[in-house]
């Protein structure tokens, strides 16, 4: 497979060295797994933006998109080793990340609901930060209800309590 067909590359800036360190970066993570995917990459206000698309791209969202999580984590190292605390980088396959957090809104404003007519706590499976973050910012302005985070590690959860 040709590097042109790896990925659509948006240009950032021309003396920014972090583009061409992501295209390099990604296209051989791409080509040593074999996967039949493009990526394009674009960076606002400090956040580097990967959206991955094709026959594998799914691949990435194997386990409630831990590969994608992993990933991004890795990518986040290397380019925040080469530009120490400028950049974010949030990686997207198929539009897996918007339709989650519209997942996640409703999940948070149902359980509200639940929690205000019952008046019984609701606990939300294991999360990860993100999602937690999600649930929390959704409930935050919601009368008769509060959030809190319990639980360690990757058995974090968010719980709902009545007011």
């Amino acid at each position: 497979m040709s590097d042109a067909l790896l990925s659509e590359l948006t240009p950032v800036r021309d003396d920014d060295s972090l583009t061409p360190l992501l295209h390099d970066f990604l296209t051989r993570v791409i080509r040593h797994s074999a996967w039949r995917m493009t990526f394009t990459i674009s960076e606002q206000t400090g956040v580097w933006q990967v959206n991955f698309v094709g026959e594998d791209a799914g691949l990435l969202l194997a386990r409630g998109g831990e590969v994608l999580h992993a990933l991004e984590h890795l990518l986040e190292r290397v380019v925040n080793h080469h530009a120490p605390g400028r950049w974010a980088v949030r990686l997207d396959a198929n539009g897996y990340r918007a339709n989650r957090e519209r997942e996640l809104v409703l999940m948070a404003r149902t359980a509200a609901e639940q929690v205000k007519k019952y008046r019984q706590p609701f606990t939300f499976s294991a999360l990860n930060a993100a999602e937690r973050r999600i649930i929390h910012l959704t409930l935050a302005t919601e009368p008769g209800v509060r959030t809190e985070s319990i639980g360690h590690g990757d058995d974090r959860k968010v719980v709902v309590h009545p007011v």
